[in-house]
């Protein structure tokens, strides 16, 4: 063992490659050694206690790994000696399994947003998967809990399938090379030959559509054509704080008009804001406020600097009509005129914009316990008024990643109940606390509340939800 040499290459190897290197040896060193191991120098000690560099191999094959052909120049080595030698090793002689190879070759090729989509997806600590924590401490992570090994890949196939097909297929190529396997002479696909890996064929390419045989996956057939295989994309939502959510409870409206007060609201809003804040959501709440100042009110959340966030949610409880929603003061606020200053806020661009608006579309009324959002010169006894609009007023422009989730469809009324809140915020608290913590998308639990709001038959009148969106990823929101 060259000291001087090693030293030489551990003085030309950053922290990030020390620790590399370290995740490279965890099947070579004892854990309780390789723990106390600070740099290149100390883990080629440990090496050497292992007995493992005697054919002065393995700390080339470790820097060639990593991409550090430059210091086997230090060794008197170059890349093609070194490989060739490799193929020549004696197979009882200890190296970096392929197994720790494929590991590290998918976190060479891990961007920030799929490590984020990772972190996400997986199920370890929180502790575990803060900011600095890397793909290979993750790797490290789930092997502690017996998430993760060389017989055991399901979970992390599963979870690279998710956010990039090209990772998965890393491991499609490792279980086929570990089990010898190999792809049939030729797949065919109508009338086109697949070729065999290596080989080409005129105008195609292989893409990452997966198809199963022999209990892995491989990639099939597209034309050079066609156009790049879209990869299925979620936005990154471990940010903490996640973002604001803003809660506008709109209750007295007789205090500045002769419209009803929205009696059931409070309950909407205590639980909208305790379902948020298990979201990791910075929840604030403005009550009774007039159309001059909800619009301001978004104004100052639009001018917010929500850099180091990742969305930005809004909640609307008031009276309104078509494509508004009304102040305390009985004056109307076009919807646009709330989602579009967000729209425009710089430091959401690119992330998810979520409006939920509790408030009539229409002029329909409904008697009994049941109170319908729309201004009218009702008492409590008999809250129902037709609501007057013109029905080719206005259109709710959405933007690039928003999400408009409206309690009913234009036109037509949405209830609320004078002491269990409205329909459509109660249903979709529900299912947000139901499903959220099973990571189902945002559009799959707004379906389901258009189903649950659907079904129920409110003396006789109906009331259907209606989410619009031009969300541009899938959102899954995080519930604790």
């Amino acid at each position: 063992m060259d000291l001087q040499k090693f030293h030489q290459i551990d003085e030309n190897l950053t922290s990030g490659e020390v620790a590399q290197l370290k995740f490279l040896c965890m099947d070579l060193i004892p854990k309780k050694r390789l723990e106390t191991v600070t740099d290149a120098k100390e883990l080629f000690l440990r090496l050497n206690e292992q007995a493992l560099l005697d054919d002065g191999l393995l700390v080339p094959e470790l820097l060639i790994t990593i991409g550090r052909f430059d210091l086997l120049g230090i060794l008197e080595m170059s890349k093609n000696n070194v490989e060739r030698n490799l193929l020549q090793r004696d197979a009882s002689i200890k190296g970096v399994s392929s197994y720790r190879k494929m590991l590290f070759s998918i976190s060479e090729d891990m961007t920030e947003g799929n490590l984020h989509t990772v972190k996400f997806l997986v199920d370890l600590p929180k502790a575990k998967l803060g900011t600095s924590a890397t793909f290979l401490d993750v790797m490290i992570e789930m092997e502690k809990l017996q998430k993760l090994g060389e017989d055991n890949l399901d979970e992390l196939y599963c979870i690279l399938d998710k956010c990039d097909k090209q990772l998965a297929c890393k491991i499609d190529e490792y279980r086929a090379q570990e089990q010898g396997d190999r792809l049939p002479l030729r797949e065919v696909s109508g009338n086109v030959q697949v070729p065999l890996p290596g080989e080409s064929m005129p105008g195609y390419a292989l893409s990452q559509q997966m198809v199963t045989q022999n209990g892995w996956r491989r990639c099939s057939l597209v034309s050079d054509s066609d156009t790049e295989p879209r990869t299925e994309e979620y936005y990154n939502m471990t940010p903490r704080p996640l973002g604001y959510c803003l809660i506008i409870n709109n209750y007295n409206f007789k205090k500045m008009s002769s419209m009803s007060n929205r009696t059931g609201t409070h309950k909407d809003k205590d639980d909208l804001s305790r379902v948020f804040r298990k979201m990791h959501f910075e929840v604030e709440v403005r009550d009774d406020l007039t159309a001059s100042d909800m619009k301001d009110v978004i104004g100052h959340f639009a001018n917010r600097d929500h850099t180091s966030m990742g969305a930005f949610v809004c909640c609307v409880l008031s009276h309104g009509k078509k494509g508004t929603v009304l102040g305390v003061d009985g004056n109307e606020v076009e919807i646009r005129e709330l989602t579009v200053p967000i729209a425009k806020c710089l430091t959401l661009a690119s992330k998810p914009k979520l409006f939920f608006i509790q408030a009539c579309q229409g002029n329909e009324g409904q008697n009994g316990v049941l109170t319908m959002d729309a201004p009218g010169n009702a008492s409590e006894e008999d809250p129902y008024d037709e609501d007057a609009f013109n029905p080719a007023a206005r259109s709710i422009p959405i933007e690039a990643d928003m999400l408009i989730g409206m309690a009913t469809v234009e036109h037509y009324q949405s209830y609320r109940h004078t002491k269990e809140g409205s329909i459509y915020i109660q249903e979709l608290c529900n299912q947000l606390e139901k499903f959220c913590h099973r990571k189902e998308d945002i559009l799959s639990i707004l379906t389901k509340v258009n189903r649950e709001v659907s079904l129920k038959m409110l003396r006789g009148y109906k009331q259907m939800p209606e989410p619009r969106y031009t969300l541009t990823k899938k959102l899954v929101l995080p519930m604790d």
